[in-house]
């Protein structure tokens, strides 16, 4: 091998500039999102932040659907995102971009049925578990509790150490450091703000990601003098084959979708993602968030804008840095399968220099931020309703809830650094956490699609799917790491195979379970039961026995007249479009759902499969029809929110006009 080529994957920026970032933007960076809380509170004292704990927890319940979509986008774009389907492409070829991005966008559209479910049956839950807690009573509540929780550990767990990982690798600070400086400034702008200040950092992150789609993308596809085009990419691709092939890839190419392993890994995907859409309390927060007459416009928009991330993303840094290093004659070195965790900084700081680890650097770490922040907002919201509200204050006053929820994001932000050391330390990889996600949590896809969704859902079946499924998961995965690597350790239980075992395991034994019961021994709850409550708590010992009873029961409905119902009356326990609406607008993102899944996940792969390698012009076409569509998914998420807002906007804008000239009548 020539000794002109270039490590690409070494550190190229300074530890200072780390710390610099991690401490300086991260702090700069808060002190904007303050910046603009403080001015929205002025000239919209309605979302004040500091005067109610629905406005800190839920946003009023008031945001539309671009934003809505924004904040999708940007929760579920974590560090872990860029780099694994940029690891992916890598080990897989082209084909693991896509399984990727489609796998992860189709849930996201999927769990628009969740939330429209949610404001139909219980507009003013909080949490998913608030509805599962008075549905089922304290068991169930605990249980499902105890892997949602869970799930957001874990996910957690991604952030902060994918992050660590990132500004080790770009720059050599401390990884360690990192992990508990990271929290820092998410602690204090999510303390002061709440969910809407989520909401506008993930805008400004979501905004940076496309800027960096863009430029990478350009870099690799047109401008880059060793690359420039498609064709050029595509010539060094069939060199990089020949001389790195893709382990059981056709031709051992990267540019083909016949890879066993591949496919694989995009069911892992699909299982893993659905999880966490499921069990995540993240999601069902944006839910929670939106209107009740848009939240599905929300969803299928920002699935349809998160699909280019992961697939544009990753296939122009990926790629790009595979042509890079295509021979030994090459200018870089190309990256080994123990080194693939590292592609997307190398793909960065090859395609554009220091200035492109700079460019990566920043809106990762602005990725962790934002979706760190949206994990703080969730987890306090289950320690304020599901712990402090349910079991030790169940008569909180608004400014009680308003502490208890305070105290959750301090506690838990104190708890992400302490998270991100302990997994770095014991060598836990992003690939390993994001197949581990799926074993843990999928058993609860169905038990809470069922909770939510049917007055019909077996409460003694779905709560054993969800023991039972756990249990099929953990064993099956690590049955298959000792089946397949003759040993149980950290290296065998992530192979693909093993968290196939897992994540199948989990899904399939709780959904058999929780179905079946369903079907043969249907219970008949009845959902005004949940319309009505706005304070998901029992009322006193007997009122689990009450509402598992039907709903001819007038002792029920007695007991949901109590005092406390008051809070029905309460303007975020309804919603601004009619049951008829609720309904047309479920039955439109099932069928925006299944067909997308059916066209991103069934037809055009079993299109993209039929040449054994593809030609050029289908290379070509492909990267062409990426850059479209990561046009469009800009358009939806950067200029769609500014353009629905614009009222808001402009009386904001006259308002500080006014404040500047003296001339304001506030």
């Amino acid at each position: 091998m020539s000794t002109t080529q270039m490590n690409a994957s070494a550190p190229v920026l300074s530890p200072a500039v780390g710390y610099g970032v991690v401490l300086g933007l991260g702090l700069g960076f808060a002190v904007v999102v303050l910046a603009v809380m403080k001015i929205t509170a002025r000239h919209y004292p309605e979302h004040s932040a500091t005067n109610s704990s629905e406005e800190y927890t839920s946003a009023s319940r008031s945001l539309k659907p671009g934003l809505i979509a924004s904040g999708i986008v940007s929760a579920a774009t974590w560090a872990a995102t860029l780099l694994q389907a940029s690891t992916v492409c890598l080990v897989f070829g082209l084909s693991g971009p896509w399984w990727y991005a489609a796998g992860a966008s189709t849930q996201i559209m999927a769990f628009a049925q969740n939330a429209i479910q949610l404001k139909l049956n219980a507009p003013g839950a909080h949490t998913f578990l608030e509805v599962i807690g008075l549905r089922w009573g304290t068991l169930s509540h605990l249980s499902f509790m105890f892997f949602g929780l869970g799930t957001n550990i874990v996910l957690t767990s991604q952030l902060i150490t994918g992050g660590a990982t990132t500004v080790n690798a770009l720059t050599g600070m401390n990884a360690i450091a990192a992990c508990f400086l990271i929290p820092i400034p998410v602690v204090i702008y999510t303390l002061v703000g709440g969910l809407r200040a989520t909401f506008f950092s993930d805008y400004i992150h979501t905004a940076l990601i496309f800027a960096i789609i863009m430029v990478v993308s350009f870099s690799a596809f047109a401008t880059n003098p060793t690359l420039g085009s498609p064709a050029a990419v595509y010539d060094l691709l069939q060199t990089a084959a020949e001389n790195y092939p893709v382990g059981d890839a056709a031709g051992g190419s990267y540019t083909t979708m016949r890879s066993l392993n591949g496919f694989v890994f995009g069911i892992v995907v699909m299982i893993s993602g659905t999880a966490t859409v499921y069990m995540d309390q993240t999601y069902w927060q944006r839910a929670v968030a939106s209107k009740a007459s848009t939240s599905v416009k929300g969803y299928i928009l920002g699935g349809f804008a998160f699909l280019p991330v992961p697939w544009m993303f990753a296939t122009a840094a990926g790629l790009g840095m595979i042509s890079l290093s295509a021979g030994p004659v090459s200018p870089f070195m190309a990256l080994s399968l123990s080194e693939a965790a590292f592609v997307a900084p190398a793909a960065m700081t090859a395609l554009l220099g220091k200035s492109g680890a700079i460019l990566l650097l920043i809106p990762l770490f602005l990725a962790v931020t934002s979706a760190a922040s949206a994990e703080l907002v969730a987890v306090s919201s289950i320690i304020t309703y599901d712990v402090y509200k349910r079991y030790f204050n169940p008569h909180a006053t608004d400014k009680q809830i308003l502490w208890a929820s305070h105290v959750g994001v301090l506690g838990f932000g104190l708890f992400m650094g302490v998270l991100g050391v302990i997994f770095h330390e014991i060598g836990i990889s992003l690939s390993w956490l994001y197949g581990f996600t799926g074993t843990f949590a999928a058993a609860g896809v169905f038990p809470v699609g069922l909770a939510i969704r049917s007055r019909r859902a077996n409460k003694n079946g779905c709560l054993a799917g969800l023991w039972i499924g756990f249990a099929c998961g953990i064993a099956a995965w690590l049955g298959t790491a000792k089946g397949f690597g003759g040993v149980v350790d950290v290296t065998t239980t992530g192979g693909t195979y093993e968290q196939l075992a897992g994540n199948a395991g989990s899904f399939f034994i709780a959904a058999i379970i929780s179905m079946t019961t369903t079907f043969l021994w249907p219970a008949d709850f009845d959902f005004n039961i949940t319309r009505r409550k706005n304070a998901f708590q029992p009322e006193d010992a007997n009122a689990e026995e009450h509402v598992e009873k039907d709903s001819d029961q007038t002792s029920t409905d007695e007991k949901l007249s109590s005092p406390m119902e008051k809070e029905s009356d309460d303007v975020y326990a309804k919603n601004d479009a009619s049951d008829a609406v609720l309904y047309k607008d479920f039955i439109l993102s099932v069928w925006v759902t299944v067909g997308l899944f059916a066209g991103l996940c069934i037809f055009v792969p079993a299109m993209m499969v039929i040449p054994r390698i593809w030609s050029k012009a289908g290379f070509t076409f492909y990267i062409v029809l990426a850059f479209i569509w990561t046009f469009l998914a800009a358009g939806i998420v950067v200029i769609y929110p500014v353009w629905e807002s614009r009222t808001a906007l402009w009386r904001i804008c006259r308002g500080i006009f006014g404040d500047l000239t003296g001339r304001s009548s506030s």
